[in-house]
């Protein structure tokens, strides 16, 4: 029997989580799955077209410098699968990359489905994105319930399929906890940008006899470079890839300074009092800050509409400014149990405790017209 033939494009980690984990639940002796994704998804895939370690710019400019390669790779996707002729076409996250191949598509009269899982952040910054997504896209799958009134504007369907940090536990209450956990991103330019900060934090803790490791949970792509930037730090490190130990680890995290994302999200949901960075290109930042419509980055206290978490990003980023924000946190139960109280407010709000995998398989289905009685 012929196999349903479905493309998916994923070029970030965090998609990359959602990629695999709902492919894993596809009946693949029913379905064939090509596409662009990273180590966690290859395994279900028959031919693999690019990895997303391929993609490493985070920053406007950081893309400009790599546009040529960009266009090649939009160009070199719109013909495989074209070529191919799939019956669904799947992008996850990314919204520029995944926008621009799936406009081209179009423009060559590409007619068969195409939905997008992970919602560009409309509410935030770009509330065009909306409109313009809702011109080449069938469906959308939607995070946050919240985002659902953006794009019922635009007419787009959308299906709320919840988040995938839904299964997170909360850290376990102790008297005392081995780590600061250091979360320095999934990008190399990430991770590049914001470890002269994490190497002052920790010079402190060496320093002032402070008496507490470092955790760093990482990505098996970033954990030579990250070995090779910390390789001069005196604290003990524990520096780890284990997915399945990440919650005992956890357990033993005293707070931790995150950078900016779905990580900060997932420390939250840990109930892990937290200090947020992220560095912008400078040119960037003064590009887009025209286009921002909230004050914050974390969605925690966009919801809120208050400083929660405490942010220290882009041009407000100082070794100074984090090391202040950092004793604040550090030196402080009574700011550790605000944050947290405060954060079971409102996460509530955003994360429901429901798969979104399942969601999505369910609707990938009905949108394949696929009946597992009647194939």
């Amino acid at each position: 029997m012929k196999k349903i033939k479905i493309f998916v494009c994923c070029t970030e980690q965090s998609g990359e989580n959602i990629c695999s984990n709902i492919i894993s639940r596809m009946n693949l002796d029913k379905f064939q799955v090509d596409g662009v994704c990273g180590k966690q998804s290859e395994k279900y895939i028959s031919n693999k077209i690019y990895d997303l370690s391929e993609f490493k710019s985070i920053g406007f400019f950081e893309i400009i410098l790599s546009i040529s390669k960009y266009l090649k790779m939009i160009r070199n996707l719109k013909n495989y699968i074209i070529k191919n002729n799939y019956d669904l076409i799947i992008t996850i996250d990314s919204p520029d990359f995944n926008y621009n191949l799936v406009k081209q598509l179009r423009k060559s009269n590409y007619e068969k489905k195409i939905i997008h899982i992970v919602a560009p952040t409309v509410w935030a910054w770009r509330s065009y994105r909306a409109r313009k997504f809702a011109t080449i896209f069938d469906e959308i799958f939607l995070l946050f319930n919240f985002e659902k009134k953006f794009f019922n504007f635009q007419n787009l369907n959308n299906t709320f399929i919840g988040h995938p940090i839904f299964h997170i536990k909360k850290r376990l209450i102790k008297k005392n906890y081995k780590y600061i956990a250091f979360l320095p991103g999934s990008r190399h330019n990430e991770v590049l940008k914001l470890i002269k900060y994490f190497s002052h934090i920790e010079e402190y803790i060496y320093k002032n006899n402070l008496n507490i490791k470092i955790f760093i949970p990482t990505l098996p792509h970033l954990i030579s470079s990250i070995k090779e930037y910390t390789k001069e730090w005196n604290t003990e490190v524990l520096l780890s890839t284990d997915i399945s130990k990440f919650d005992d680890y956890y357990d033993d995290v005293y707070l931790s300074i995150t950078c900016s994302g779905t990580a900060s999200l997932e420390i939250a949901k840990r109930n892990i009092p937290q200090i947020i960075i992220y560095k912008l290109n400078y040119f960037t930042e003064i590009l887009f800050k025209p286009f921002v419509r909230v004050k914050y980055a974390n969605i925690i206290n966009i919801i809120s509409d208050q400083m929660i978490i405490p942010e220290v990003i882009n041009s407000n980023l100082s070794k100074s400014k984090l090391l202040d924000s950092f004793l604040n946190l550090f030196n402080s139960k009574t700011n550790q149990e605000k944050q947290i109280n405060s954060i079971n407010i409102y996460i509530k709000e955003i994360v429901k405790e429901f798969s979104p995998y399942e969601v999505s398989v369910n609707r990938i289905k009905k949108l394949l017209n696929f009946s597992s009685k009647a194939n």
